[in-house]
């Protein structure tokens, strides 16, 4: 991560944005919450609305949770001129040295994620979340609060994986499948698909439209 005194919590019309300052806190940092949407909670930190905003170069980060949010905040903000993102591990969290971490990518508190495992950009790691070795997290997926992942995993781009879901070694969930809370993930999930369950099962298709590549290096992992 660059280092900085500030940085730019950006997409703020969330309540989730609180855990993304309280990382910036702990790291050291002043956060400084832009609100590009409208609608963000006036007592969060040095609140400014993007059209306030004269430095668009400061190390930044998005705000919100979910994938499919993430997904597309990524890119309207790309459209704004801001430069590439940086990643914010959360101190309490404890990420291997042998970790690849791309861009934007953000590792909230508490989280483990194990060696060789590699975190896309834009992804996002929730607290107590348990990343397993040698696991692929794609472009802004987002891995809720309390989730197992165990080794060999493979999660494709703005893929979301709910609250304490586990999924077991060796198994690819697809570009854009949402996970339920609490499901236990036995066999490989299509792209585009809803599970849940235990064992998890199909539940419907996944209609949103999602953005899939980054918008600052066009990968999608």
């Amino acid at each position: 991560m660059v280092a900085s005194e500030r940085m730019l919590v950006v997409g703020v019309a969330s309540v989730f944005a609180w855990e993304v300052v309280e990382s910036c806190r702990r790291s050291g940092m002043t956060p400084i919450c832009v609100d590009n949407y409208g609608g963000a909670d006036d007592r969060l930190p040095n609140l400014i609305a993007l059209s306030e905003l004269d430095d668009r170069d400061i190390p930044w980060i998005l705000g919100m949770a979910k994938a499919e949010y993430r997904s597309k905040a990524s890119v309207a903000i790309a459209k704004s001129g801001f430069g590439e993102p940086t990643s914010l591990i959360d101190p309490t969290a404890v990420v291997a040295s042998t970790v690849e971490v791309g861009h934007g990518a953000y590792v909230n508190s508490l989280a483990v994620v194990a060696s060789n495992s590699r975190l896309g950009c834009h992804a996002h790691v929730n607290r107590s979340v348990s990343v397993g070795h040698d696991c692929k997290i794609d472009f802004a997926v987002s891995v809720c609060a309390g989730a197992v992942l165990a080794g060999f995993v493979e999660i494709g781009a703005a893929a979301f994986v709910g609250v304490g879901a586990t999924i077991l070694p060796q198994l690819s969930i697809g570009a854009g499948a949402v996970i339920g809370a609490g499901s236990v993930v036995t066999k490989d999930v299509p792209a585009g698909e809803v599970w849940a369950g235990v064992p998890a099962r199909r539940i419907r298709a996944n209609d949103e439209e999602l953005v899939i590549q980054c918008p600052h290096c066009g990968a999608d992992e």
